[in-house]
């Protein structure tokens, strides 16, 4: 049980401390791109709305849901194991 949160944790963990790495930041456009560059908008937009919250939100309770079901997962397969040697 504890093994597979410890993984769930570090993986998470992992995943937040990722930052971007650029080889060469002076560099902003891409020149060998011949399509004209359009800049995203939904993520401001997300942020002006205020509705990036609850995308964060959604994602929290799902991980958290995964989780949950992961360690209820382990303690059913860890009593059956305890039966079997028994």
């Amino acid at each position: 049980m504890f093994r597979i949160l410890a993984v769930w944790c570090f993986i998470l963990f992992a995943a937040a401390g990722i930052q971007q790495v650029q080889a060469q930041p002076e560099q902003r456009e891409v020149e060998f791109s011949s399509a004209p560059q359009q800049e995203v908008e939904m993520a401001d937009t997300l942020r002006q709305d205020g509705k990036i919250y609850v995308v964060v939100i959604v994602l929290v309770t799902i991980l958290a849901g995964m989780i949950a079901y992961l360690v209820t997962l382990d303690r059913k397969v860890t009593r059956l194991e305890k039966q079997m040697r028994d």
